[in-house]
C-alpha cells in the first residue's frame, strides 16, 4: 500500500484490536446466535438465523414483527460476508450499490419496506467501541451512500424508499441506523445485534401507504394509528439481556397527556408524552461518535441524555416541502426516472429542544 492510500475495509477490520476469550461474550442469546451464524456460509441460512434471533430479542416491535413475517412488514436482507469484503472496496461498492438499486425496485413494487445490510464478519463481532470501529462503520457507509460527501458521525442520514401509488411514484423518508454486536451493555445497548454489524433502513411511511395499497387499512390515518402503538411500545424496551432493569431509552411524562388516541398500551406509563422521549443517544443518528469510538457502560452517568427525541411525526398531517418531516407519511412525488433519487438532506443532530427530530 502506497503512502497516503486509504486502507481497504478488510484491512481496517484486520488491523483493529478485538475482544478475546471471556471478553468476547455478549449475552447467551447473541453468543448462541453467533455460533450458528459462523458455522454456515449459506447466506439464506444466515438471514434465517438473524431473523430467528430478532423475533425474540429485537427491542423494536416493528422489527420483531417483520422478522416474524407478521403484519405485512417486509424486510429485505443483504448479507455481506468475509469473502465479499476480501474482494476489496471497489468490488464491494459496486455490489452494495446494485443491491441498493434492486431494493428500491422492490420498494416501488410494494415488495419491501425495509432493508438490512448485514456485515456478518466474525472478527467484527468482537471489535469494541474504538477509533477503529468508527473508521469501519464510516467506510462501510461510504460504500453504500454516495449522494453526499463522506459519511460523518453525529449526523442524521435518511434514505428514500419509492412506492408506486395509483400509477405515480412517491419517495418516502426512511431512517438509517447502525446496530452492532459489541453495543452489548454499553450506552446504546438496544443497538446490539449478533454476527457483526447491520445498517438498518426502514420507512414507516412506505409501510403505511403500502398497507393502504393492499387494502389492509382504509386510509393512511388508520395505518398510522396502528403503527404508532408499536413505536410507543419500542421505547424503553432496550434492556433485553441486561442483568438489571436499566434501559437506553424511556418515555417522558407529560401530566397533560391523557392519550387522546385511546390506545395506550398496558406497559406504558400513564401520562406518557406522545410528543417526545429520552434516550442515552440520538436514536436517529447513523453513527453516534462517542458511543462508537469510546467504551461506555449501560447507565453510564457521563453520557448526556437526549431529552427531546420526537415521536410526534407519527401523524397523518401533511408537512410542507422543506420541513424535516416532509416525506415521512406523505411521499415526495417524483417522475419514474427519479426512482433511485434521494432528495432528503442530512441533518447534524443537536441536543436541544429547538431541533425537532
Amino acid at each position: 500500500m502506497q503512502f497516503g492510500e486509504l486502507m481497504q475495509l478488510f484491512q481496517l477490520i484486520n488491523a483493529a484490536p478485538c475482544h478475546e476469550g471471556k471478553h468476547a461474550s455478549y449475552g447467551s442469546d447473541i453468543d448462541e446466535t453467533n455460533r450458528q451464524l459462523f458455522s454456515t456460509s449459506d447466506k439464506t441460512k444466515k438471514k434465517e438465523i438473524l431473523f430467528s434471533w430478532a423475533k425474540r430479542f429485537q427491542p423494536c416491535i416493528l422489527g420483531r414483527l417483520g422478522a416474524s413475517g407478521k403484519r405485512g412488514i417486509q424486510i429485505s436482507v443483504v448479507v455481506i460476508d468475509e469473502q465479499d469484503i476480501a474482494k476489496g472496496d471497489e468490488s464491494l461498492k459496486q455490489y452494495l450499490r446494485q443491491c441498493r438499486r434492486e431494493w428500491k425496485d422492490k420498494c416501488a413494487r410494494g415488495e419491501s419496506d425495509a432493508i438490512l445490510y448485514f456485515m456478518n464478519v466474525e472478527k467484527l463481532s468482537r471489535i469494541p467501541p474504538s477509533a477503529d470501529l468508527l473508521g469501519i462503520f464510516t467506510r462501510f457507509s461510504d460504500l453504500i451512500f454516495h449522494e453526499f460527501d463522506s459519511i460523518q458521525p453525529d449526523v442524521i442520514y435518511t434514505e428514500a424508499a419509492p412506492l408506486k401509488v395509483e400509477e405515480k411514484i412517491y419517495l418516502f423518508k426512511a431512517g438509517i441506523n447502525f446496530f452492532h454486536t459489541t453495543a452489548h451493555l454499553t450506552s446504546n445497548h438496544d443497538r446490539r445485534i449478533p454476527g457483526g454489524a447491520v445498517i438498518s433502513i426502514n420507512a414507516v411511511g412506505h409501510y403505511a401507504n403500502n398497507m393502504v395499497n393492499r387494502g389492509v387499512f382504509k386510509n393512511v390515518d388508520e395505518a398510522i394509528n396502528d403503527i404508532r402503538r408499536f413505536a410507543w411500545q419500542s421505547i424503553g424496551n432496550g434492556g433485553i439481556s441486561a442483568s438489571s432493569a436499566a434501559t437506553t431509552s424511556w418515555h417522558n411524562i407529560d401530566p397533560k397527556n391523557t392519550c387522546p388516541f385511546g390506545q395506550r398500551p398496558s406497559k406504558l406509563p400513564e401520562n406518557f408524552s406522545i410528543e417526545n422521549y429520552t434516550a442515552r443517544y440520538h436514536t436517529d443518528i447513523l453513527i453516534p461518535r462517542r458511543l462508537t469510538e469510546v467504551p461506555t457502560t449501560l447507565g453510564d452517568p457521563t453520557i448526556e441524555d437526549r431529552k427531546w427525541l420526537t415521536i410526534e411525526y407519527f401523524t397523518a398531517r401533511q408537512y410542507e416541502l422543506g420541513s424535516i418531516d416532509f416525506g415521512m407519511f406523505h411521499g415526495y412525488p417524483v417522475d419514474s426516472e427519479a426512482i433511485y433519487f434521494n432528495p432528503f438532506p442530512p441533518i447534524r443532530a443537536v441536543n436541544s429542544p429547538d431541533l425537532i427530530y
